[in-house]
């Protein structure tokens, strides 16, 4: 049996590598069509060669970094594909036919596929939590932000709230640098900072009885020209900031004029560069590491918890739901019948759909939990969910296998 066993998982590496290039370089093309014009950059002065070597430049530097991305998506189909067509050769081949005779069951010549699968399985860990995390300033960048000057990316902040219930405005933000600006560090413009403070006041009601509220009132605001982010103390650098302290709720005009004033240096609080990426785009959470999303989860009021929790689940049940879409495909094109490969073809498409629709409905469930379920116990439901639908169905198939 090793010489078997061997064979075909031989048979199995082969296609998956050549599914691999196929399906990852489909997506490459598909994404580079609907963005074309965004990657393309015309120079008044610039020769045309000069354009399609700057172009295709450009090209090999956004997508090679966004295949390592691609490879997190299409993880469940590629074994899949490869699998099919091991399975599907060597039937159409009357291979199947004679390991039958040789008393070799159907069951156990697809075994070593899917012991290839599980190990294989392993690459996706690694690029989830080892290569992608580093590489995430190059796979947050934009189409048309691959030939753009870093300097100039740049966006304003409104009313982000801290852990103190503090909201921060900002002119502009600049992340992180990239490129020839690799070294740079995220910058603030133009920073102000609203403290603000829990406060109880009593107001007369409809019916003539005081009602007793608590309000969320400003009592101080930092302002400063500049802010620069330190990683080695956490906190923000302030260029002429200043720190006015000692308003008074509801005060007017000439009451707020002498209000004490000091120099401030430094903020610190829970907002990093990593916080305001988050609060400005929900797809970040998916380049970290889960480690990193552990770490997130367990500060306080950490932007995007709906999106770190369905990540977190998804992180785990990911690698069962490529092994059981494995399963599912291996019963449809596992027969000795030639002719009924092109069923168990279609048939194995539909299930393929039927998993990876599941996958996708439930991660967008996920975002909205009831207001009756802990998001934390629906995150997880919504990503086991797929697999208690599938898992059953894909023994029920093995299980009716012929051999």
């Amino acid at each position: 049996m090793k010489i078997l066993d061997r064979y075909v998982i031989v048979s199995f590496i082969k296609n998956y590598c050549i599914s691999f290039m196929v399906l990852v370089g489909m997506y490459v093309v598909l994404d580079m069509v609907f963005n074309f014009s965004n990657l393309v950059q015309f120079q008044p002065n610039a020769s045309a060669v000069d354009t399609l070597v700057g172009t295709l430049r450009d090209m090999g530097d956004y997508y090679f970094y966004q295949c390592f991305l691609f490879f997190v998506h299409l993880s469940g189909i590629i074994p899949v594909v490869a699998a099919a067509f091991t399975l599907m050769r060597l039937s159409r081949f009357n291979e199947l036919t004679a390991m039958l005779a040789a008393g070799v069951p159907l069951l156990r010549i697809a075994m070593p596929i899917v012991l290839a699968a599980l190990l294989l399985n392993a690459l996706l860990l690694v690029d989830q939590e080892a290569v992608i995390p580093n590489m995430i300033p190059k796979l947050v960048r934009d189409h048309d932000e691959v030939h753009k000057d870093n300097r100039k990316n740049y966006f304003d902040i409104k009313a982000m709230q801290d852990a103190d219930d503090g909201l921060l405005y900002a002119a502009r933000y600049y992340p992180t640098g990239s490129g020839e600006d690799a070294g740079t560090l995220p910058r603030i413009l133009d920073l102000d900072v609203i403290e603000r403070r829990r406060v109880t006041r009593t107001h007369p009601g409809g019916d003539g009885q005081p009602v007793t509220v608590t309000e969320l009132m400003p009592v101080a605001h930092i302002y400063a020209d500049q802010a620069d982010w330190n990683p080695d103390t956490e906190q923000w650098d302030l260029l002429n900031g200043y720190r006015v302290s000692g308003l008074i709720p509801d005060a007017r005009g000439t009451q707020q004029r002498h209000v004490p004033q000091e120099a401030c240096a430094a903020y610190k609080s829970n907002i990093t560069p990593e916080e305001i990426t988050l609060y400005r785009s929900g797809t970040y959470v998916d380049l970290l590491s889960t480690e990193r999303i552990n770490q997130l989860l367990a500060r306080p009021k950490s932007y995007g918890t709906l999106a770190l929790l369905r990540v977190k689940h998804w992180r785990f049940t990911q690698p069962l739901m490529n092994v059981i879409l494995l399963l599912l495909a291996i019963p449809c094109v596992l027969t000795r019948e030639p002719g009924k490969l092109k069923s168990g073809a279609t048939k194995c498409l539909i299930f393929m759909g039927l998993g990876m629709g599941s996958v996708f409905l439930s991660q967008q469930f996920a975002a909205t939990p009831p207001s009756s379920i802990k998001p934390g116990d629906w995150a997880a439901l919504m990503a086991w969910l797929p697999i208690f639908i599938f898992g059953p169905l894909s023994v029920f198939l093995l299980e009716r296998v012929k051999t």
